[in-house]
């Protein structure tokens, strides 16, 4: 792919979990991930925290596979690519029960962080669970587990100085942390699917008109979904997935971080990438992809990226109509929108046409932090920057974006 996806190598002689530039944090960071909670200092009774092998632990899998609340953003294949992409070390806090166990875990990762906020997000240096990912937070067989969890998680905070910060799609029980606080964040959108496809509706019938219109338009514009089979699908949708992000003034997620999903998810089924073409007589044209990435009862549409001149074509409408469908043929029960900033209010039309719901995402903090959820860079000179990001080469975009999630 050229330029697009040739990744710079970061060896690291010594340990990222920490932030290279505090060399005087590590060893202590370190301490406390493979001695202390090793140790089983942090404990309650029968139950005691300590950090595992998240990639070799034979015990993670058949515990998310058997908790009702595991997410994809959970399983060690999400924490790897987070890992390639930033090139910092993913964790994960496990509670152990006196036989071995597990009774929770949860995963976790330090951000190097920027020196400043970028517009409304916080992104100084801090723990968190997860950074780059819509939310993540403990599961547990019990309230004790989950209290655990979080009591080693703000230690962990406290004796290295810096915030803790867990993403959530709702509140922690009270009674499970006595020093976090809670802020309520900007809302996902959530569309409850059927066990058949034939109870599938979108909304009232205003919405159902809408969504089967624009699957028509696409239909008979010649546009056919198919999945992805080949890293040369993978390469070429992510050139328009740099375009779109550039169009959206959206700083792009790294090629490293979509190769490692399509390496580890896309064989057992975790992660689909659906293409639109337009069929016509000298061949056929890539006009849109999205990535789906599912586990357990939630499919997230996570990634998409179309060609601005074919956004008529209505191809994000005839992939997402594949998607829902495929979701509640596989047994899913939530198809997850995503969230939206205040300030696109379009897409919250685009993704409530479809029935779904908003959702708000909470974020716990230790200590806290305000985090808002819109004001922060001005107006004109945002649109300036947006203005002046549509120049930037795409090649030069990629860069900028490896280079940025690298500390956030």
């Amino acid at each position: 792919m050229g330029t697009l996806n040739q990744s710079r190598s970061r060896t690291k002689a010594r340990c990222v979990c920490c932030p290279p530039y505090i060399a005087r944090m590590e060893t202590r960071a370190v301490a406390l991930t493979s001695h202390q909670l090793t140790s089983g200092s942090i404990s309650s009774g029968k139950l005691r925290v300590r950090s595992i092998d998240f990639r070799n632990d034979t015990r993670v899998i058949p515990f998310l596979s058997s908790h009702p609340s595991a997410l994809i953003y959970h399983y060690p294949s999400w924490l790897n690519a987070l890992q390639e992409e930033s090139g910092q070390e993913c964790w994960m806090l496990a509670c152990e029960g006196d036989d071995g166990s597990l009774c929770g875990i949860m995963p976790l990762a330090y951000t190097r962080g920027l020196p400043f906020n970028v517009a409304n997000h916080q992104t100084k240096r801090r723990i968190c669970s997860l950074p780059r990912t819509p939310f993540v937070g403990p599961i547990a067989t019990s309230s004790e587990a989950t209290k655990l969890l979080l009591g080693a998680a703000v230690e962990l905070a406290k004796k290295n100085n810096t915030q803790l910060q867990i993403k959530m799609d709702s509140p922690l029980p009270q009674e499970t942390h006595d020093r976090l606080i809670c802020a309520e964040w900007r809302p996902t959108y959530v569309l409850a699917l059927p066990k058949s496809r034939d109870q599938l509706t979108f909304g009232d019938a205003r919405s159902r008109h809408r969504v089967k219109w624009g699957v028509q338009k696409a239909v008979k514009l010649g546009l056919v979904v198919r999945l992805a089979e080949t890293t040369a699908d993978l390469e070429a949708w992510y050139r328009l997935y740099l375009a779109t992000m550039r169009r959206n003034f959206v700083p792009p997620r790294s090629y490293k971080l979509f190769g490692s999903l399509w390496r580890d998810l896309r064989g057992c089924g975790s992660m689909k990438l659906l293409l639109a073409e337009q069929v016509h007589s000298s061949g056929k044209t890539l006009i849109a992809g999205s990535i789906f990435l599912m586990k357990g009862k939630t499919v997230f549409y996570a990634f998409t990226g179309a060609l601005t001149r074919h956004l008529t074509t209505h191809a994000n409408d005839i992939i997402l109509w594949e998607a829902i469908q495929n979701a509640c043929h596989d047994g899913y029960r939530l198809f997850d929108f995503g969230e939206v900033a205040e300030e696109h209010p379009e897409l919250v039309r685009f993704k409530t046409k479809w029935g779904s719901m908003p959702k708000p995402l909470y974020r716990h903090y230790y200590p806290y932090h305000h985090e808002r959820t819109s004001g922060g860079t001005s107006r004109k000179l945002r649109e300036a920057l947006g203005r002046a990001w549509q120049h930037v080469p795409l090649s030069m975009t990629a860069r900028i974006g490896e280079w940025l999630y690298g500390y956030l």
